[in-house]
C-alpha cells in the first residue's frame, strides 16, 4: 500500500521487459520524419514475434512517409493517482508485410484500425534497439540519493 511520504524513483528497464510491458497495450505512438521535421501518430497494433505491427490505408500519406523508413515506436502507461507509470520507445525500420507474412496471418493479429481503409496497408517494424523508464513509489528510506 502506498504512504504518503513515498517518493517517485525512475528505475531504466531491461529490453526484455520493455518487450514484455510493450505487449500488454494495443495503442503506441509511430514517430517519422516529414519534410525534416519530426512527426508523431497514435496506432493500433500488435505483436507479432519480434515485430511491432499496424494497419495504414495503402498509398496514403502516413503510408509512404513510413514505409521503409527509419522510425521511432513508443508506448507507456501511466497511473496519475499514484504518480507511477511506465515508458517504452524503440527504434527499427518500418517495413510493409504484404507478401511478406500471409495475409490470413495479419488478419488474425488482435488488431484493429481505427477507420475503415479501402485498402490496408500492413506495417512492420523489427526493433532492433528497446528502451525504457519506470517511475515507481518506493518509501523515503528505500530510494537511493541521486
Amino acid at each position: 500500500m502506498r504512504r504518503l511520504d513515498d517518493v517517485a524513483v525512475m528505475e531504466d528497464l531491461d529490453p526484455s521487459e520493455c518487450r514484455r510491458l510493450m505487449a500488454t497495450q494495443g495503442i503506441g505512438r509511430v514517430a517519422f520524419v516529414v519534410d525534416g521535421e519530426p512527426a508523431v501518430l497514435p496506432v493500433s497494433f500488435a505483436i507479432f514475434g519480434e515485430v511491432v505491427v499496424f494497419r495504414t490505408a495503402l498509398g496514403s500519406t502516413f503510408d509512404m512517409l513510413v514505409r521503409d523508413t527509419e522510425v521511432a515506436f513508443e508506448v507507456d502507461q501511466s497511473d496519475p493517482a499514484y504518480h507511477s507509470g511506465w515508458s517504452v520507445v524503440g527504434r527499427g525500420t518500418a517495413r510493409g508485410l504484404e507478401g511478406q507474412v500471409d495475409l490470413d496471418v495479419l488478419e488474425d493479429l488482435p488488431l484493429r484500425p481505427w477507420g475503415l481503409q479501402i485498402a490496408p496497408g500492413w506495417i512492420g517494424i523489427a526493433l532492433r534497439e528497446v528502451t525504457g523508464r519506470r517511475i515507481v513509489q518506493v518509501p523515503p528510506e528505500l530510494a537511493r540519493p541521486r
